[in-house]
């Protein structure tokens, strides 16, 4: 039972990062291309709250194959989740970030 939840966990660690990098990675190119920097702020709110709505409706289809969980399991995979999630976003800002500074 400890190594599927450890699996459990591992894999809503995984879907969180890569959740987090992809929908940085799509937020950044489409405010590099196609906007102005005034607009960018304004668009940098919209696309965090649709990305982390996103984010959260990931979470629950990712979780839907481990049913049943206890709220205590539910709450320690929302919790993997949103940390890979936000440590994604860190890592893929500060890798653009280095790109755009070495170009």
């Amino acid at each position: 039972m400890k190594k599927q939840h450890l699996s459990q966990l591992v894999n809503m660690a995984l879907t969180g990062f890569e959740t987090g990098v992809s929908l940085l990675v799509l937020g950044d190119l489409t405010q590099y291309i196609l906007l102005d920097p005034e607009g960018a702020n304004l668009f940098e709110i919209i696309f965090g709250v649709i990305a982390i709505i996103l984010s959260l409706i990931i979470f629950y289809e990712s979780n839907k194959k481990f049913y049943p969980l206890t709220d205590w399991q539910y709450q320690k995979n929302l919790l993997v989740f949103e940390v890979a999630f936000f440590v994604g976003i860190f890592l893929a800002k500060t890798i653009i970030d280095l790109i755009i500074i070495l170009i």
